[in-house]
């Protein structure tokens, strides 16, 4: 069979490559030589990148300089930046969207408290800055996002992606700043935190979980168990929740939040890196293999 698909022209190969996968295309252009022209066409690449990205390259940040389609599908497949504070990237076995909207893309509540957050750099983030959590009683983070960005028929997960402090800067355990940061922090253990998230056809999801005894049962609190997982440098992902992107020409806004006030609890010493949106097999993946 596949010696009589040698013997195809090269425009009927590149149509058929266009109806598999970017990881087939990669496999198949090694057979012989008529395959790895058509396997590496803009033809076929074109067809393998998602429809959005013409619109996705016009609000890059640093303009990308490329010599064909697969050149380009190669770098979309590292993080970019558009707009100032969001990345996107596709993955590279199926060419799906993924983005991560930094701190600065959410609605935080007091967030432009210098008493309550403060924005901070890191080495082991995805963003210039991120938001770090000094004082609140009140924690609400609201965002949202067009779905009309995403790959369509597709599952999505809609993760924060969150971090506790081990201790507090500028303090040591005998001063005022250190027992005030060991208070909230244990507001942590008292109250978990819950996670929303409304799709656009009005399918509305909750859960919860404790950021610091990530194992304890939240049943008795009425709520679902949030899916989580330890990904690098201390950070965890916490799904708000989980939607299929629906085959629209405008299907709308997914809306999240991330908050906690019922306990009444002054709160500290939590990072904030964004929210992650990504087709929901990565996430399961990232998740199995923090369990092996």
């Amino acid at each position: 069979m596949m010696n009589l698909m040698g013997e195809l022209p090269e425009n009927c190969i590149s149509h058929i490559l266009c109806f598999t996968t970017p990881r087939d295309v990669c496999r198949l252009s090694a057979v012989n030589r008529t395959f790895s022209m058509a396997g590496n066409s803009d033809f076929v690449w074109e067809k393998m990148l998602p429809t959005q990205y013409p619109h996705l390259l016009e609000r890059l940040d640093s303009p990308l300089q490329f010599s064909s389609k697969r050149e380009l599908y190669l770098i979309l497949c590292h993080s970019n930046l558009i707009d100032g504070r969001t990345k996107f990237w596709i993955e590279r076995a199926t060419g799906k969207l993924c983005f991560m909207l930094s701190a600065r893309d959410l609605d935080i509540c007091q967030g432009d408290d210098n008493h309550c957050w403060h924005w901070v750099s890191q080495d082991d983030t995805s963003f210039k800055e991120i938001a770090e959590l000094l004082a609140v009683c009140r924690l609400d983070v609201q965002g949202q996002f067009d779905c009309k960005l995403l790959s369509s028929g597709i599952a999505y997960a809609v993760s924060f992606r969150l971090k506790l402090h081990e201790s507090p800067r500028g303090t040591d355990q005998f001063d005022r700043g250190f027992l005030l940061f060991l208070r909230r922090m244990y507001a942590w253990v008292r109250k978990p935190v819950k996670f929303l998230l409304t799709t656009p056809w009005g399918d509305h999801q909750e859960s919860a979980r404790y950021l610091s005894n990530t194992d304890a049962a939240v049943e008795k609190e009425g709520y679902q168990l949030t899916p989580f997982r330890h990904v690098e440098e201390g950070w965890m992902e916490f799904d708000a929740g989980r939607f299929v992107v629906e085959e629209e020409d405008n299907p709308g806004l997914i809306k999240f939040c991330m908050r906690e006030w019922e306990g009444g609890y002054w709160k500290g010493g939590l990072l904030l890196e964004g929210v992650k949106i990504q087709p929901t097999s990565l996430a399961i993946e990232s998740t199995n293999a923090n369990q092996e």
